[in-house]
């Protein structure tokens, strides 16, 4: 009795657990099923591709106008491209952006029955292709001295909030490269910061908002373009490390928001010798799929920097590197130009497809490259907000169809809802006075009294803002004869260059009773002096609202600027490659 009781329980209990199981199961297939049928979408779109249509929606070109001309329609029809790259010479008022996109995805259905991927460098600060209908933030730099986490969120969203908005689903930032050369070219004020704890703050926050805000971010250089004074576009870059040395500095930006989701990286054209000394990473299985997939487990879409740069075409053309890219782990091609160099790149891709060259074993590396990317089209809404699915009546899909449009549905409300709760007249100007920092010292505006002080700037921004406040602005020349007054204590000017700069230490040196403040928008990576009296407040950023947070903060700021965080070449420090 006492047997059959106890095989009755255990029976029981098996049953109870499986039950458990097989619930558990059901609920986690319920709540990935519309992972599970994006995926399988993804698989039968690029299972139906043909070989011309695969080595096309790999490249990404530009294109030379506003408006959908011959070239532009000859480039969608003949390469059939997974996306196009906007620049300034394409972008022009709201309307004209909008009108573009649409257009330029019509055609592309047309021809190639998938929609684009419309991309833009749009960082804030000195790197802004999009001006009307975006706000005009300030830049990678400035988010990065706020120190706030949640300012940076804010800009990635609204930021890709508002490209979406106009047909601008994907954006090149934000920059993860950690700046610690002060002499490098081409990154700068680009980057959030000298350290990885400043970058991993601002860049992963500018990238969980970017991601929900409509237009899918990119995290860039990988592995790190910041120790370098060579710039790409003009030259091959070598950064000297180990992978010990880049997993304690450039890789972790990278490495923290992988973890926290980022699905894009972009690639850097440069060469690391101690971890491929034959090809920079755009073109290394060694650092694309050795570090970057298998090591750091980056499971997104990986697109190369624009392969027309120097860093490639001067040193690689000759030998395939679309191929080799691909070959080392890229997904997406990206061109900044259309006709004969696009067309080669396509034809290059296409003849390697066609003799086996991306055949390994039972992997196709070509089909997995444009899979990944026709997955991030899926996910993001791009493929359905074309989609015919919209227009039918439910009872002619499936359930699965209809939890997809729910889905995407619902994502578009809280898009709306979040922006209205996120976004504010007044929120550009919050995050550019927060991000005024003060070298070599801390700076106190409130030290001396507005009619203490001799305004001597120039600029329209600035001499508007002195003239509504009724603030004389005096000419640089008429500042000695002031100064023999005796009543002033502080002089302001505006610099923007190392020749300006060097001007505003010349006047403190001559001045040396005098407080000097330089109001600088420009890059701090300058050689700056450090005179007792001479104060010089960054913005990084020329944009409107950084301008006018500069004056802000001599007229109305209460509270103390704290010093810049940076890696500086003040007059007698050292680059970051020179210190120990």
């Amino acid at each position: 009795m006492i047997r059959r009781f106890l095989f009755v329980s255990l029976l029981l209990l098996g049953f109870l657990t499986i039950l458990y199981y097989v619930s558990s199961y059901q609920q986690d297939l319920q709540a990935n099923s519309l992972d599970g049928y994006l995926e399988f979408q993804a698989k039968e779109i690029v299972n139906k591709m043909s070989p011309e249509e695969l080595s096309g929606q790999v490249i990404h070109v530009s294109i030379p106008g506003k408006t959908l001309d011959q070239t532009a329609e000859k480039e969608i029809e003949e390469i059939l491209p997974g996306g196009i790259i906007l620049f300034g010479i394409n972008l022009g008022t709201k309307e004209e952006i909008s009108n573009l996109n649409l257009e330029l995805q019509k055609k592309s259905i047309e021809f190639s029955k998938l929609p684009l991927l419309i991309s833009v460098d749009q960082e804030g600060g000195r790197v802004l292709r999009v001006r009307d209908g975006v706000t005009q933030f300030p830049g990678a730099m400035a988010l990065g001295q706020t120190k706030n986490s949640d300012y940076a969120y804010k800009v990635g969203f609204v930021t890709s909030y508002q490209l979406r908005k106009l047909g601008l689903n994907f954006v090149f930032a934000p920059d993860l490269d950690i700046n610690n050369n002060p002499d490098n070219p081409v990154i700068n004020t680009r980057s959030m910061g000298s350290t990885p704890e400043m970058v991993s703050i601002a860049g992963i926050g500018y990238e969980k908002g970017a991601r929900i805000g409509g237009a899918i971010p990119t995290i860039k250089h990988f592995p790190g373009h910041g120790d370098t004074n060579v710039d790409s576009h003009l030259g091959l870059p070598k950064i000297d490390k180990t992978l010990e040395e880049l997993e304690k500095m450039e890789l972790i930006p990278f490495q923290e928001s992988i973890q926290q989701g980022a699905e894009v990286v972009m690639s850097a054209h440069i060469v690391y010798p101690k971890l491929d000394p034959d090809f920079p990473a755009t073109l290394s299985s060694k650092i694309l799929k050795g570090i970057l997939r298998e090591r750091m487990g980056f499971k997104g879409v990986v697109i190369t920097d624009a392969m027309e740069m120097d860093a490639i075409d001067k040193h690689y053309k000759d030998k395939n590197p679309g191929v080799l890219a691909i070959l080392a782990g890229a997904d997406i091609l990206l061109m900044t130009s259309w006709g004969k160099t696009t067309r080669d790149m396509k034809n290059q891709i296409l003849t390697a497809y066609k003799n086996g060259i991306f055949q390994k074993g039972e992997r196709d590396l070509l089909k997995e490259a444009v899979y990944r990317q026709i997955l991030l089209k899926l996910k993001h809404g791009i493929i359905y907000e074309f989609s015919s699915k919209k227009s039918e009546s439910k009872e002619k899909l499936s359930d699965l169809e209809i939890k997809e449009i729910d889905f995407f549905q619902n994502q578009i409300a809280q898009r709306e809802k979040n922006f209205l709760e996120i976004f504010s007249s007044n929120l550009n100007a919050e995050i550019s006075r927060a991000s005024i920092v003060s070298f070599p010292s801390l700076f106190d505006p409130n030290s001396v009294k507005i009619e203490e002080t001799i305004f001597s700037v120039r600029g329209k921004e600035f001499e508007t803002a002195l003239e509504e406040k009724n603030i004389p602005n005096v000419n640089y020349s008429k500042i000695p004869v002031l100064v023999k007054q005796n009543k002033f204590k502080r002089i302001v000017a505006v610099t923007f260059s190392q020749l300006e700069l060097d001007l505003v230490a010349k006047l403190a040196k001559r001045h040396s009773n005098l407080e000097v403040v330089a109001l600088h928008y420009g890059s701090p990576f300058l050689k700056l002096n450090t005179l007792p009296n001479l104060k010089i407040l960054f913005s990084f950023s020329p944009t409107l609202e950084s301008k006018k947070a500069l004056l802000y903060s001599v007229l109305e700021r209460k509270s103390t600027i704290p010093v810049v965080d940076l890696i500086l070449k003040g007059e007698n420090e050292k680059t970051a490659s020179q210190q120990p």
